[in-house]
């Protein structure tokens, strides 16, 4: 049990990792390339050509926008790494360990939430900074919806075990 929480832990980080890596080649103009092939990584909703247009102000502004959703997931998947380092020593059941996973659930649901409005807010805040065509969008993929419900059923699932767990500790005392 001990390999396989390693090595989720070690894709876990990847994650992270990779996830950070996005967000700045998101939000500059570096372009990597690959054996001659350039790699365009834009942010939602925006083109290459759009955010290679924007002002390096614009770009600050939209990643400072952006920014919450990323820090939020980054939290969520610390108290996800923190849940199995507690399955390594076998705390499965504690309270500390339900507290993670529900953090997880709820940082994840959370930061769900702020990706789906990051991009209406970010529209606003570039329209605000140079003017132009007053058009927003809003859009919520299934994806998105099914991440939201999963975590919601996540943090209900949490309420159970520690209710499992508050009587299994009462029924302890009555032995």
């Amino acid at each position: 049990m001990k390999t396989s929480i390693h090595i989720i832990r070690t894709l876990l980080w990847v994650c992270v990792a990779t996830q950070a890596a996005f967000f700045v080649l998101a939000w500059t103009t570096f372009a990597p390339a690959i054996g001659g092939v350039d790699i365009a990584i834009t942010a939602t909703g925006i083109d290459t050509a759009a955010k290679l247009a924007l002002t390096a102000g614009q770009r600050a502004v939209g990643a400072a926008i952006a920014l919450p959703a990323v820090l939020v997931m980054a939290y969520g998947l610390w108290r996800l790494d923190r849940l199995l380092l507690a399955f390594s020593r076998h705390d499965l059941f504690t309270a500390r360990s339900i507290g993670h996973l529900r953090m997880f659930a709820g940082a994840t649901l959370l930061a769900t939430t702020l990706a789906i409005v990051e991009l209406p807010a970010r529209i606003l805040a570039l329209w605000l900074m140079r003017g132009g065509e007053r058009r927003m969008s809003v859009g919520v993929t299934s994806e998105q919806l099914m991440l939201m419900l999963v975590c919601a059923l996540f943090y209900l699932v949490t309420r159970l075990m520690h209710e499992g767990r508050r009587l299994a500790e009462e029924n302890e005392g009555f032995v």
